[in-house]
């Protein structure tokens, strides 16, 4: 998995969500959108069309609710703690893990391109401030069935460094270089490099993606990811003693009562100095 990540910049962990768990996210999604007792997959996304088709607000703003409702419920981290996709996460960044849970959804729908905000060109990720030792997943939590047309990427292009850009698209790019089209079904999830080149596909018809930056919290911040809000999930066994040790002094017995007798008879503390 690592090789291939470091050679194509992407990774596809297949059926790293369990349907139950996707039928979840699903139903609290839908409380927002609708009440519906029903959890089929099918009637789901029915319903989450007919909400698109009547749309009246901005994109942006219908997501902003159901991704803090998915936040605060907890549905992200789950997500994340999910067997299959934690395996790879901790391999390619440790187990110090953390995601940043500012509003991270894309909607797609048919409209004209230049009318919806998560339309984008060829872009990268550090053009938003992410830091080349993070890695984005996206997996889609309502689409057709079979929908070709998610995203397409460049295969390599995150061994070319920064592309230059100007308004939120590259000025120019190499004369040759080879794309793939994503075709994830549900419960699939891709992993790719914040250097890989990667854009949205045209569709006719609505999708729901969840795109998250997730980053091991000891590395260094080698760009703007200060400036976002960071949830950790996932801490290693050398933090854990860190946490109990609860500063960098490593104070001496800073859980005990050194007023207690009885720890100092017990031995628990030197008696010797101790007033």
């Amino acid at each position: 998995m690592n090789e291939n990540f470091s050679n194509k910049g992407y990774y596809i962990v297949r059926n790293a969500l369990r349907p139950r768990l996707l039928l979840e996210i699903q139903k609290n999604t839908l409380s927002y959108i609708k009440n519906k007792k029903k959890t089929n997959e099918k009637n789901n996304y029915t319903s989450f069309s007919k909400a698109i088709d009547n749309l009246k607000i901005k994109e942006f703003d219908f997501i902003k609710p159901i991704f803090e409702k998915l936040f605060l419920s907890g549905m992200l981290d789950k997500i994340l703690l999910e067997k299959k996709l934690f395996k790879n996460l901790s391999s390619l960044l440790g187990r110090d893990l953390s995601y940043a849970y500012d509003v991270s959804m894309t909607l797609n729908r048919k409209t004209k391109p230049n009318e919806n905000y998560f339309f984008k060109d060829w872009h990268q990720e550090i053009w938003s401030g992410a830091s080349i030792s993070s890695v984005q997943m996206w997996t889609p939590l309502f689409q057709k069935n079979n929908l070709k047309g998610q995203m397409e990427l460049i295969v390599g292009s995150h061994r070319w460094g920064h592309i230059p850009h100007k308004n939120r698209k590259p000025i120019f790019l190499p004369s040759k270089y080879k794309t793939i089209k994503l075709n994830l079904k549900y419960g699939d999830v891709i992993l790719f490099s914040s250097l890989l080149l990667h854009r949205s596909a045209k569709t006719d018809f609505p999708r729901l993606a969840l795109s998250l930056l997730i980053k091991n919290f000891k590395y260094k911040n080698e760009s703007f990811e200060e400036n976002r809000n960071w949830k950790i999930f996932s801490i290693s066994q050398l933090t854990k003693i860190q946490r109990y040790l609860g500063n960098h002094y490593l104070s001496p017995y800073r859980l005990l009562d050194i007023g207690d007798k009885n720890n100092i008879n017990s031995g628990i503390l030197p008696t010797k100095n101790v007033k």
